[in-house]
Formats: C-alpha cells, structure tokens, sequence
C-alpha cells in the first residue's frame, strides 16, 4: 500500500447525505421495474394480460444473461459502497488504483454538483411515480405515465443514479471507481432494455409514441 489518500471535507457531509437519500428512497419509496433482480429470480404467478406479457418478458432471458445480470449489479452495489468505506476508514483509497495522491479540490466541487443534481433527479422521479402510479402485484407499473419529469426523459431514476455515481468516481478519482462506472453503464442499459420490452407488450403504440418524443436520458428538443 503506498501513501495515496484522499481529505472529503465538507464533501464527505454530501457524501453521507447521498446515502441518507437513497436509503429512504429505497426504504420508503421502492420502484419497482421489469428489470428488478428480485423479481428476475422469484417469479411470481400471473394473473392478467399484463401479468402474462411480464413473465413472458423474463422468459426470454437465458440463464446465463441472468448470471452476468445478478453479477453486474453485485459489482455495482460494492462499487458504491466505496466512498463510505473510504469516508469511515480513508486508508481505503490506496487499493483503489488512485488517479492522484490526493484528488485535486476542483474534482470535490465537480463531485458535489453531480451529487445535489443526481439526488434531486431521483428523488424528483420517485415522487412523481409515487403521485401518479400504481402497480401491479408482481412490480410493475398498470399505466404508462408521461407527465412530469418523465415528460423529458424516460428514465430519469436511472439517469439520477448513474449521475450520483459520477459524483462518487469525482469524489473518489481511481481505475476501481471508473470500472464500476463502466458496469453501472452496461448493467442499466440491460435492465432498460427488459423494461422497454415489457412496457412495449403492455401498451404498444402509446409507449412506442412516447420512445419517439421523449428521450432515453435526455431531452429531445
């Protein structure tokens, strides 16, 4: 281990803040999704059309897909378990591969930024489905809804999220930061890709209206 650290600050009250959020988040406010891992690995029975078009969605997915899927998010939940770790004990930083010896405090205020924004993005989005939306017994949604932010983007919790991660891997500059990064990437394009499949079966040409008017993570203009 060499001398490599790394001094939050007033950034690792952010840091915490983030965690307090998504914690209450995932306690108080869980969304449900046709990519969920839970639901991926327990299958429930079906009920109704849309229950039927949903395990349909899931059956299309091999084994192996799953194995990589499960792996994946694993992968990630460690990943961003590590700005705590670092925040509890920073010695932590030296097996990450740092990028610097010590992160420059521009990276700290670029990092704080991503950290207000992808908080408000997801807490905004998880409000709005909780407002307007309902679900089904198996997770997920009973009626597409375009209003509010998902009015601008149709993934706005995902895209909150990986936000929030570039706000870690600022916070945290180093080779294991940025492969989880890079895994968050590929394990969220995947489990949208099993959402849109659903959401496509379930509501046909409204959702397939929707995919050409608003964008994926960003604003069509």
């Amino acid at each position: 281990m060499d001398s490599r650290y790394v001094e939050f600050g007033w950034l690792g009250y952010i840091i915490f803040a983030t965690y307090g959020a998504q914690c209450l988040q995932i306690g108080f406010y869980p969304v449900p999704s046709a990519g969920s891992t839970i639901e991926m690995l327990f299958k429930r029975t079906a009920s109704n059309e849309h229950s039927k078009q949903y395990f349909l969605n899931l059956a299309a997915i091999s084994i192996g897909e799953k194995i990589v899927l499960v792996a994946a998010t694993l992968a990630v939940i460690i990943a961003s378990l590590v700005p705590v770790a670092t925040l509890l004990w920073p010695p932590v930083y030296s097996y990450l591969w740092p990028l610097f010896k010590s992160p420059p405090k521009a990276l700290g205020i670029a990092s704080a930024l991503l950290l207000v924004i992808g908080n408000f993005i997801t807490g905004l989005a998880v409000f709005t489905l909780k407002k307007h939306v309902t679900f089904h017994h198996f997770g997920e949604t009973k009626k597409l809804y375009t209003g509010g932010i998902f009015g601008l983007v149709r993934n706005p919790v995902t895209l909150g999220l990986v936000i929030i991660y570039g706000g870690f891997v600022l916070a945290l500059p180093s080779v294991v930061m940025i492969f989880g990064f890079v895994i968050l990437l590929f394990n969220s394009s995947w489990r949208i890709k099993m959402e849109e499949h659903y959401l496509e079966r379930s509501f046909g040409d409204p959702y397939l209206q929707y995919k050409k008017r608003v964008g994926k993570f960003w604003p069509k203009f």
